[in-house]
């Protein structure tokens, strides 16, 4: 009986997050948690990692991968380590009920259309004869879709911004 409640409490949970929830997060996750808040939900994650994306240590940031969700959530210090960016890698998850990775840089081009979410740039991260890596962003809604060899297999969004370097917590 406790396998069936815990099977069933997990795969209720895992219908909770498909939703991806443009500047507010994914299904009951949202954008500002603390890593505390992020726990009671999700609990331990498989893997966390502390790095930063400059030369400096002070401005750091926990990466904690959920690899049975394919899931990755980034906690930052300059924002009191709360929840500042999702990452998802799997068809699983939907953005306004549809299952974007996966697809090609075509098709997904026009399903974004479609969706009608904001102006598209793209970005070419290709190095020569090693591999076809590809951004796809669309800045005003804090969304990336990377593609790898013409596949979207990744899908990145953060809080929206007030300005350049304020962040708009969902409410």
């Amino acid at each position: 009986f406790l396998i069936f409640v815990s099977i069933f409490k997990e795969d209720t949970m895992k219908k909770q997050l498909k939703e991806i929830k443009l500047g507010i997060g994914l299904g009951p996750i949202r954008f500002g948690m603390t890593k505390a808040e992020v726990k009671l939900i999700l609990g331990d994650p498989t893997n966390a990692e502390t790095f930063s994306y400059s030369d400096s240590d002070e401005d750091l940031t926990e990466c904690w991968d959920y690899q049975d969700l394919e899931l990755t959530l980034n906690f930052d210090e300059e924002e009191d380590w709360r929840l500042t960016m999702i990452s998802v890698t799997s068809k699983f998850y939907e953005l306004q009920g549809v299952s974007l990775i996966g697809m090609n840089g075509e098709k997904l081009l026009a399903q974004l259309t479609k969706l009608n979410i904001g102006n598209v740039e793209i970005e070419d991260f290709s190095e020569e004869d090693i591999f076809d890596n590809e951004l796809i962003e669309i800045e005003d809604k804090s969304l990336s879709f990377w593609l790898n060899d013409d596949v979207l297999d990744e899908i990145q969004w953060t809080p929206f911004f007030i300005d350049e370097d304020t962040l708009d917590w969902p409410k």
